[in-house]
């Protein structure tokens, strides 16, 4: 018995020394917020102040050592997402997590960012070496890589196995070719919308995938102001994008709202700008704050992971906000391949030979993957990237507005944070060329205004972008560009507000601009809320709207629906949820119980119509889809509609069947999951945010790296968007919403306020890891500080950086 009881104490004291032993390795790798260092290659000292949520305010002598002390902070809090977006981008995330990250590197390794980079340095960058923003670049990637060499090894690597190694400007030109990716809808919809054309014809694809509806809101513009083969093997594209995009250890740009209000409307007599970007959660958050100050250059802004330029941000003169333009920047077409050899497609009248280059990704525990990337004259070939298309006959190419240009973003974005006024910033953001961005901007001379920003195509006028074009014949390839002055804008509106919401923008004269535009609840609901008399906004009272969680388009949708249903065939209790829902005012509060019901209504109105269609596959990427959700209403109002047959049984089902028996099995699932108490069934039981960090996965330690469940209030398409998939789950877990909630008084540019979903900090054991997350989801918000002497009061580290 002695030596049992021994024995036992022998191995309890090595697991505390061991827990002990642990415990304070994980305290040493967290960065050190009071140091003094030196940094090889500064001219003069640098101070940084971090600030009560960890946000650090970098004071240089001059811009080159002002972006170096970025970088080496920036690094130091978000190394391990620096590191994991650009596996991502480049398609090396087989080198960490073995085959089954195969999937996502053979799809981003064939879309060749590394190669666009490379033109990009080679035509933009190294043909201007002294321009401010190569140098701003370069000065960056110096502190990164400082940071990588001396400083300390962040916790993932060392549990995941990374070798640290120096970031290249690459690198940098590859994570904003992702950027871009993720806002090509395109990508997710064409191939479906080529799907349901082929094999049901233009009477279903009308019904769910056309254009702008008629009713909807679209964003003005200057120009309305001053006149007053296999369909089902294509679709999985979408399906395999859609998984690939769910397991990305870093998320994909979804939307965005965004507003300014004139100083002809606000307290202060200053214009006030809104943004909230819709990016899908993550932890650490997407956005990383910082405050730039040296000789003539004063700036706050959010930073994407490896950018040395903010993305977001604001100076004491001016500032900006982003939303995605959404529009239609990629085109597939198919080409016909030549029987005798596979590296060969016609054109017009005789065979052109396909360039192809040979990519090698290196996998863990097993052999390199070898990938042959080939590229005609449309583009690059996407079928070996996806399971189910490498054996069609007909390859499919991907034209790109991206990949016609090199990137411009690096001195765009330098540019816009040093300009003063809005006729500056017109001349800088004509430079973009894709993604599509919406961009807004307020300044303190009283200017507001909003560009829809990037290169649009010129397309013969029978062609449909959202269905797969033929690249045989020529006919259908773009025929050049309009020029910028065309592309939907607008300077100090008379209204002295505008917005832009993800949805259609107005004619500029030569027609809509094609796209991938969101329903227009959020837009209908920013109308209802800013486009009013009132002249006395404040942050405070623009903070009510960008918080808000009412749909008015729900509450119209369901007036029109609801007396289609026949009540006679009605459970009780769907009588019950029917009669809620003919009062709801379509809010998303935490104690609201209409939402829990609508959404499981939404659901088997879901499988009721679409899904003998389109199969389970397709259908599980669908429901998400873009254009169809901007086309749910009408449909659901079009009686005459042929997707109310279920064409798996010999009856022709009618609407009035279809909303009656989706009301029933609603309420009856209902039941089964929460209960028969229907005031039981609230919002927040259902509908909660987790941020997931990329080793939330593992076993027992997983759950301290990520954040949450956090019941949350708001919903699908309410200003504060906070989305899911509508699935049987019958649970609504957030997927995307707002990556920050920023207002910006240009009365008082250093008094701004913000919110990020988590915190700064990227290390678990930080309290800025997760200090804003209860605040997030509460709609509360703290300073953007740009004063040092306020800063100074509530500085909680100050590290000195010399040469």
């Amino acid at each position: 018995m002695k030596i049992i009881k021994k024995t036992l104490l022998g191995l309890f004291i090595l697991l505390a020394v061991a827990a002990i032993s642990v415990f304070f390795w994980l305290q040493s790798t967290k960065p050190d917020l009071n140091a003094e260092l030196q940094l090889k290659g500064l001219k003069a000292p640098v101070e940084v102040i971090y600030d009560d949520f960890g946000v650090p305010h970098i004071y240089a002598q001059n811009e080159e050592d002002l972006f170096q002390a970025f970088g080496y902070v920036h690094a130091q809090d978000r190394l391990f997402q620096m590191e994991l977006i650009r596996r991502l981008a480049d398609g090396r995330l087989s080198e960490l997590f073995g085959e089954k990250a195969l999937p996502s590197d053979k799809f981003f390794r064939t879309l060749s960012f590394h190669e666009h980079a490379k033109w990009t340095i080679d035509s933009v960058l190294m043909k201007n070496p002294d321009a401010p923003f190569v140098k701003a670049a370069q000065s960056y990637l110096k502190g990164v890589n400082e940071y990588i060499q001396n400083g300390k090894t962040p916790v993932e690597f060392s549990v995941v196995g990374i070798k640290k190694t120096p970031f290249e400007m690459a690198d940098m030109q590859i994570i904003m070719g992702y950027m871009g990716f993720t806002f090509a809808e395109a990508f997710r919809s064409e191939a479906i919308s080529t799907m349901i054309q082929n094999k049901f014809g233009p009477d279903y694809l009308k019904d769910v995938m056309s254009a702008w509806p008629t009713n909807e809101p679209k964003i003005p513009t200057q120009a309305q102001e001053s006149v007053a083969s296999s369909s089902i093997a294509l679709a999985s594209m979408a399906n395999q994008l859609t998984d690939i995009e769910t397991n990305s250890p870093f998320p994909p740009y979804h939307g965005s709202n965004g507003w300014v209000i004139a100083g002809s409307k606000t307290k202060s007599g200053k214009p006030i700008l809104s943004n909230d970007t819709h990016i899908a959660f993550s932890q650490p958050s997407v956005w990383y704050e910082a405050h730039l100050e040296c000789p003539n250059f004063k700036f706050y802004g959010n930073f994407l992971a490896g950018t040395p330029v903010g993305a977001l941000g604001h100076s004491q003169y001016g500032g900006w906000g982003l939303t995605m333009f959404e529009n239609d920047d990629v085109d597939f077409f198919r080409e016909k391949a030549n029987p005798a050899n596979t590296n060969q497609v016609w054109y017009k009248d005789h065979w052109e030979n396909l360039k192809v280059r040979e990519e090698i990704i290196k996998v863990k525990d097993k052999a390199d993957v070898k990938i042959a990337v080939k590229t005609s004259r449309h583009g690059i070939l996407m079928n070996d990237s996806f399971d189910k298309m490498a054996d069609q006959k007909d390859p499919i190419a991907l034209w790109w507005v991206f990949n016609q240009f090199p990137s411009y973003h690096l001195e765009v974005f330098y540019e816009m944070a040093h300009a003063k006024n809005a006729l500056e910033v017109g001349k800088v953001v004509s430079k973009l060329t894709s993604p599509g961005l919406n961009i807004m901007w307020g300044d303190t001379e009283g200017n507001i205004a909003w560009w829809a920003a990037g290169k649009l195509p010129k397309r013969p006028a029978k062609v449909n972008p959202m269905l797969i074009l033929d690249g045989s014949t020529g006919n259908d390839d773009p025929q050049g560009w309009y020029d910028f002055s065309l592309n939907p804008q607008i300077l100090n509106p008379k209204k002295g507000v505008l917005y832009t919401a993800n949805n259609q923008p107005a004619d500029m004269g030569n027609g809509l601009v094609p796209g991938y535009y969101v329903p227009g609840n959020r837009a209908s609901r920013i109308e209802q809320l800013i486009f009013t008399d009132k002249k006395d906004w404040t942050e405070e009272s623009v903070r009510k709207v960008i918080n808000d969680v009412t749909s008015s388009s729900f509450t119209g949708l369901l007036k029109d629906i609801l007396p289609v249903i026949d009540k006679n065939k009605l459970s009780p209790s769907a009588k019950i949820g029917l009669e809620k829902l003919a009062k709801w005012d379509g809010s998303h509060h935490l104690d609201d119980v209409e939402p829990t019901i609508y959404y499981r209504f939404l659901y088997h109105f879901f499988v009721n119509t679409i899904k003998d269609e389109l199969g389970n596959e397709v259908f599980k990427a669908f429901e998400h889809n873009s254009n169809f959700k901007r086309n749910m209403a009408s449909f659901m109002r079009n009686d005459a509609s042929p997707w109310w047959d279920n064409i798996s049984t010999k009856n022709k089902e009618t609407r009035t069947e279809i909303l009656t028996n989706s009301m029933n099995e609603a309420l009856a699932s209902l039941e089964k999951q929460l209960g028969n108490d229907m005031t039981a069934w609230k919002w927040k039981k259902v509908h909660t945010l987790t941020h997931n960090h990329p080793l939330g996965i593992l076993p027992v330690v997983g759950k301290y790296f990520n954040v949450g469940p956090l019941p949350a209030p708001g919903g699908r398409e309410t200003i504060n968007n906070l989305d899911f998939s509508v699935d049987s789950s019958g649970t609504y877990k957030v997927t995307y919403g707002p990556a920050l909630r920023r207002i910006i008084d240009f009365s008082d540019t250093e008094h701004s306020r913000s919110v990020l979903p988590t915190g700064q900090s990227g290390h678990f054991l930080s309290k800025h890891y997760d200090d804003q997350a209860e605040m997030f989801v509460n709609g509360g918000s703290r300073p953007e500080l740009m004063n040092r002497a306020e800063i100074e009061k509530v500085k909680t580290g100050k590290i000195m950086l010399k040469p």
